[in-house]
């Protein structure tokens, strides 16, 4: 199994003080250049302790996520970096150009020189970027379907066309041409809904779980996953989970300072999104409904952290692998304010006591089928999934 770490790049402090309240006569109590600087410090740990990866998010206009391009970040760590693959969890496709996306990650493919580029990609749901980006959610599952299918061709094919419903593309190329035979192959999507589950699966994507509910709802998902993609003929896939983590020598300890983050984070998570108040979740429930199933998934979340102390976290990282075949484990270390100093102490000990043990777990990374693969199956299929995210 292998094991990396992600970063949010969030700003909680000036969310609790100033954002949520509406309170902008005030002067920011952490500047956003000193919360880039904590975590690019935090990054800068990934590699000298053993880690396979570092991963960032894509969000817009709020200190939840001050991440608008991670292709631009992913760049500057390849660059301080020598060893490890990078990955993005994720690239929402209905807020992209599909060709300057392309073209953004072909670049970042040649600027690793050989080292994996894992693609992350999945549609977004909040409400606040979809409007002032100016993309209707209307539009979402079709964007989406196009747009992952002009990046896949711009990625695999030195020239093409495209003729769809929101975009038109003449005969083209992007330059530079990928360094990696198929980056095809390292597409990961996740899902929010039971339809984009499926449109996942048929679209010959690895799983990816960023937002999970409880290991029985995970167990759940990937068997329903990988028996959609089964269906086409092509082998299970392990998966890539991303979780938050926390570990000390007093297990007590660690679950007091996980969850305490945790829940902080989950407060500025509501907020973004702004479920509660989308006519897009849950229509006709009440709005005490909404709360209570939003309230009862942020609980489910925090109990899926993985804290304790190492040998603890050990034991819930092996259930989980057990549960979910991880291939590729996506740890957040760094949430909400907590101080860089406790952030770094968890990394050290996490990596010292537990990061040996558990890359014995589990098998292969999670793999895609190349999109040659893809278009034989639909050309012989046909099964009436595209244009469906």
């Amino acid at each position: 199994m292998k094991v990396g770490v992600s970063a949010w790049f969030a700003n909680l402090p000036e969310f609790e003080e100033r954002t949520r309240e509406g309170r902008f006569g005030r002067s920011y109590p952490v500047p956003d250049v000193d919360q880039f600087r904590r975590e690019i410090a935090m990054a800068d740990l990934v590699e000298p302790l053993g880690f396979d990866s570092f991963w960032t998010i894509e969000h817009h206009f709020t200190p939840y996520g001050m991440t608008a391009n991670p292709t631009q970040i992913l760049s500057y760590i390849a660059g301080r970096t020598k060893r490890i693959d990078l990955g993005t969890m994720v690239l929402v496709l209905p807020w992209h150009e599909p060709l300057k996306l392309a073209e953004n990650l072909a670049i970042l493919d040649v600027l690793l020189d050989g080292r994996k580029l894992n693609i992350g990609v999945g549609r977004g749901f909040a409400a606040r970027e979809y409007n002032t980006l100016g993309v209707p959610y209307e539009e979402s599952r079709g964007r989406m379907a196009e747009c992952l299918e002009i990046v896949r061709l711009a990625l695999t094919q030195e020239f093409f066309s495209f003729d769809g419903e929101h975009f038109r593309i003449p005969r083209t190329s992007i330059r530079p041409r990928p360094l990696s035979p198929d980056l095809t192959e390292n597409l990961l999507m996740t899902w929010a809904s039971v339809e984009s589950l499926e449109f996942a699966a048929h679209s010959g994507a690895a799983p990816l779980f960023t937002n999970y509910r409880g290991w029985d709802t995970l167990r759940e998902n990937l068997g329903r996953f990988n028996a959609l993609r089964t269906s086409h003929g092509w082998p299970a896939s392990t998966s890539a989970i991303a979780t938050t983590v926390h570990v000390h020598e007093d297990g007590e300890r660690a679950r007091e300072i996980g969850e305490r983050y945790w829940r902080r984070t989950s407060a500025m998570t509501m907020w973004h999104y702004d479920r509660l108040a989308s006519e897009y979740f849950m229509p006709g429930a009440t709005e005490e409904e909404r709360e209570r199933y939003v309230r009862a998934g942020y609980e489910d979340q925090a109990s899926a952290g993985l804290f304790g102390t190492p040998g603890e976290v050990i034991e819930q990282i092996r259930e989980l692998q057990e549960t979910a075949e991880v291939g590729h484990l996506i740890t957040l270390h760094s949430f909400g304010d907590m101080p860089q100093d406790t952030v770094e102490r968890s990394m050290r000990l996490f990596a010292r006591e537990v990061l040996p043990t558990i890359k014995t777990f589990g098998g292969p990374e999670p793999r895609a089928m190349p999109y040659r693969a893809v278009v034989s199956d639909r050309a012989a299929t046909s099964p009436g999934w595209e244009g469906k995210a």
